[in-house]
């Protein structure tokens, strides 16, 4: 865990040395993108999806306090998403949002409402579309962050970038199924 808040800390310096470098060169850099709600929840989402395949391999006992965080993040992107719907001002960010607030609840109706055990053993038909739609999600919202400029999709990019990187780190050590 240690390592991975090193990590963290290196990217969030790493970010703003580089806007210092775009403000420097004259190149207007707006930090408005800091206060869009669909780059903190993309950016939000990735990191909680990092700590939780990080905290499998390393921290098993506190691995389903982040899945539980991962899940309930679904809420506010379905209320970014609703919200962005009913005032017609619907973008990319809506989308990918959207997609992942459906995941999150195709998520916690699986694993607790239905209690459907495809972990172990593996069932394909339901571990594909789950971490595909995952995957789609995050991925659509990184990357619908191109919208707020070229700096908050690196961010959000970088973001889903390290937590798919998590997911292959959870594979690698045999954790990746495990609630």
């Amino acid at each position: 865990m240690k390592r991975s808040l090193l990590i963290l800390i290196v990217i969030m310096i790493s970010i703003s040395a580089m806007n210092a470098q775009i403000n420097n060169n004259g190149l207007s850099a707006s930090n408005s993108f800091l206060r869009n709600p669909d780059f903190w929840m993309s950016t939000s989402v990735n990191l909680m999806g990092t700590a939780l395949f990080i905290s499998r391999v390393h921290y098993p006992n506190s691995a389903k306090w982040f899945g539980y965080v991962t899940q309930l993040l679904g809420v506010p992107a379905f209320a970014l998403s609703w919200s962005d719907i009913s005032k017609g001002q619907t973008d990319l960010a809506t989308w990918g949002n959207m997609g992942y607030a459906v995941w999150a609840f195709g998520s916690v109706l699986i694993d607790y409402v239905f209690k459907v055990e495809y972990r172990d053993p593996v069932k394909l038909g339901i571990i594909i579309p789950y971490v595909t739609g995952y995957y789609i999600a995050i991925g659509f919202q990184s990357a619908a962050q191109y919208e707020n400029g070229l700096l908050p999709w690196a961010i959000a990019g970088t973001a889903c970038i390290v937590n798919t990187a998590a997911s292959l780190y959870a594979h690698k050590k045999g954790t990746d199924f495990k609630k």
